[in-house]
């Protein structure tokens, strides 16, 4: 058994909970229940809320906050504590980082088209910064999907042997409690009538689909959740005056279980992922029907169980797809944090 510690950068705790951060505290909440103690510790900023633990140790250190506490603090720590680092966000130390680095996927390189504003090149400079470093300094890459594994491969000369594929799960769900009132507060919602996403304004996402797949059919109402400006969006895009869609803002996991559901299908209509969890998650919920893009990353993860749009020749319209030749339930014994724990505690002990 190694006797290598792990000292996990716990900086995602602070931050806002997207599929990333999931993705962190799900599996180390599965690794905590069959890892020895001892082994993975979590550095966190000062005044960081995490779990509770049973065998995995929580450290507040330091002074700083967000990415100058990763920048210094955090492998300040590693050195002082001669321990090497486990970082899951996509974001290592530039210097001074020995360990295991988790990269979800390379958008920001792959498709340098999504990033065109001011904001975006400087978040794209970033991070093809820290993917760059992270194939130069990481002893071993971690990452969610076989698909992923070959863009790291592709953009970044990283030998496949130094990387290891550990998928996201959907158990998450099974804790949250379905919340039946965002049918009384949109009765327009009819139960196995409605499509169902879950959007923003990054491009990847592909919201504009979504709302030309609404104008293309009026007769069927299109609930989408999420917050940001949305609407505004739909407006520069001349979409905005179509009566059967309903925007409902953030949503709460309760709210986006009983809206999975009970829809008629889950569109997921993604230009670019690592692993895309979102369909999985309304898998787990009970949807009948997922409708994701045909895409090498949906073909590997979703397989059989989904309905397939290809975004080449389908510019919005649900009816035209590749039916699915499985159920959405036959997803769920494939995905477990329980497994993917399994696997990182495997890698783990090799040192």
């Amino acid at each position: 058994m190694s006797e290598t510690v792990w000292a996990v950068d716990g900086s995602f705790f602070a931050q806002r909970l997207s599929g990333i951060q999931r993705y962190s505290i799900e599996l180390l909440a599965a690794l905590d229940r069959i890892v020895p103690p001892g082994l993975v510790e979590i550095v966190t900023p000062q005044g960081v809320t995490t779990p509770q633990y049973a065998n995995i140790k929580v450290v507040p250190y330091g002074t700083h906050r967000g990415g100058v506490w990763q920048q210094l603090d955090y492998p300040r720590y590693l050195k002082r504590r001669g321990a090497k680092g486990l970082a899951t966000c996509n974001v290592i130390p530039l210097f001074g980082f020995r360990g295991i680095a988790v990269v979800h996927d390379v958008c920001y390189r792959a498709r340098p088209d999504f990033y065109t504003d001011p904001r975006g090149r400087l978040s794209a400079a970033w991070h093809c910064l820290q993917y760059r470093r992270i194939a130069q300094r990481a002893e071993r890459i971690i990452t969610v999907s076989e698909f992923s594994k070959s863009e790291i491969t592709k953009y970044y000369g990283v030998p496949a042997s130094k990387i290891d594929v550990i998928y996201n799960a959907w158990q998450q769900m099974e804790r949250a409690v379905p919340d039946e009132t965002v049918f009384a507060k949109h009765p327009e919602l009819k139960p196995g009538e409605y499509y169902f996403s879950m959007a923003n304004l990054l491009k990847n996402k592909n919201f504009p689909w979504v709302l030309r797949a609404a104008k293309a059919k009026p007769d069927a109402v299109f609930a989408i959740a999420g917050g940001g400006s949305l609407a505004a969006e739909a407006e520069r895009l001349g979409l905005a005056d179509l009566p059967n869609v309903r925007y409902l803002g953030y949503v709460r996991d309760g709210t986006a279980k009983a809206l999975m559901a009970h829809c008629r299908a889950f569109l997921f209509p993604t230009l670019y992922e690592g692993f895309g969890i979102p369909p999985l998650e309304a898998a787990a919920c009970g949807a009948p029907q997922i409708l994701v893009s045909d895409t090498p990353c949906m073909r590997e993860v979703y397989g059989p169980s989904a309905a397939y749009i290809d975004l080449n020749t389908n510019p919005g319209n649900v009816d035209a797809v590749t039916p699915a030749t499985a159920p959405t339930a036959a997803l769920l014994p494939r995905y477990s944090w329980a497994k993917s724990a399994e696997k990182l505690l495997r890698i783990l002990l090799q040192g």
